[in-house]
């Protein structure tokens, strides 16, 4: 094994996720002087919006919170079914349970990390108003024959939600989608953001009066637009009147500013995260006849980072942390079984083996040839020894 001189990071570190172009565009938003959602915050919607083939974009301060408000504007009303994956980030199902919709779980397959279309189409019943799936660890369920199996069905009406947050991809069919550019994922909005995306402008203007405190709300300073409209009799400004039970999800310009100069290197990021899977891969292959599970389609997907699975991981992950590799499990695993979500507790064989087994590390842009080579040399020469040990 050959002696490495720097830490390999689950995600990028400091100035591998950036450079000077994104420091300048923040430094240029400054001296603007104007910090509220404006005319870049626009563009980058609309930039982003294009990607996911939607007709608009609505940036937040996070994904999480695009989830929230996906699920707002899609028309739901409380008790209304919801289905979802067991493996799963926890503020995919969060906000299904705060707005107290039902969710109904299903597995997933082993090495894809989603459902099936059939895993899903078995939970399909004749109360179910949505699909809200995400593109875990970027891999993506088949949208499209999701969605002409609901066709065939007579249930086009069924809402298809795609929680993005884990990637950047174009998926037409999905209703509505979510994009989170928190720190660690392909690109980033300043260690924050995130965007829902819809084709209706009803549900845009819904977003945004969610996303800004509720408030009916103009960006005018027009004093003759902003009054004449009546309280209980009282003239009130139209900036101050709150039709919907808000929050305050705005994002800021200088976010919106450092997204727009990531997009520009979208494709080259993409494209260094699929030749590192690909060197994975093409690696550890030798290891699946100890075990060892390496993710399906790994050269059609955008991958966050690269997921395995092995029995007994905790070893192979103290091995790696200790060779100064950092490591992630798979997320929240079967969701169901941690303590917020008991309620739904049920066994999902995939997804509790995922939770078992599953574990995470680096396959982001800010990596080289030489760390790819130098993980492969830490796990190869773990799963070989301990397969040595086990045959004495």
């Amino acid at each position: 094994m050959s002696i490495h001189h720097k830490k390999i990071w689950y995600a990028p570190h400091k100035f591998e996720a950036y450079g000077e172009e994104e420091i300048n565009a923040v430094e240029a938003c400054l001296r603007v002087g104007w910090l509220a959602p404006g005319p870049i915050t626009e563009k980058f919607e609309c930039e982003v919006a294009k990607i996911y083939k939607k007709n608009f974009g609505i940036m937040v301060n996070s994904g999480s919170s695009a989830n929230v408000l996906a699920l707002l504007i899609a028309g739901l009303e409380p008790g209304d079914e919801v289905i979802t994956p067991a493996c799963t980030f926890s503020t995919t199902v969060a906000p299904i349970v705060q707005l107290r919709l039902k969710p109904v779980f299903c597995d997933v397959e082993i090495g894809s990390y989603v459902p099936s279309v059939q895993q899903v189409m078995d939970k399909v019943s004749a109360t179910t108003k949505a699909l809200f799936l995400p593109n875990l660890i970027g891999s993506k369920p088949d949208w499209d024959r999701l969605k002409a199996e609901l066709i065939m069905l007579g249930r086009q009406d069924i809402l298809l939600i795609e929680d993005s947050c884990d990637t950047i991809t174009s998926t037409p069919v999905t209703d509505i989608s979510v994009a989170s550019f928190y720190s660690s994922h392909i690109i980033t909005a300043g260690g924050g953001g995130g965007m829902v995306m819809c084709n209706q402008k009803e549900q845009r203007d819904k977003a945004l009066q969610y996303r800004d405190w509720g408030r009916m709300g103009t960006n005018t300073e027009n004093f003759s637009e902003r009054f004449g409209h009546d309280i209980d009799g009282i003239e009130y400004d139209f900036k101050f009147l709150y039709p919907l039970l808000g929050y305050n999800f705005k994002s800021t310009e200088m976010n919106a500013a450092f997204g727009l100069e990531q997009m520009k290197k979208l494709p080259f990021f993409q494209q260094k995260r699929r030749d590192n899977i690909a060197n994975y891969v093409q690696q550890l292959k030798e290891l699946e006849q100890f075990g060892l599970v390496l993710p399906k389609q790994h050269d059609s997907m955008d991958w966050l980072a690269l997921p395995l699975m092995l029995p007994n991981r905790k070893p192979l992950l103290q091995k790696l942390e200790d060779c100064e590799i950092q490591t992630r499990v798979c997320f929240a695993g079967n969701v169901t079984r941690h303590p917020a979500y008991r309620q739904y507790l049920q066994e999902f064989p995939n997804s509790d083996r995922i939770m078992s087994d599953g574990f995470l590390v680096g396959a982001h842009h800010g990596l080289e040839t030489d760390d790819i080579n130098y993980v492969c040399s830490v796990i190869k020469a773990h799963v070989m020894n301990a397969s040595s040990m086990k045959n004495v």
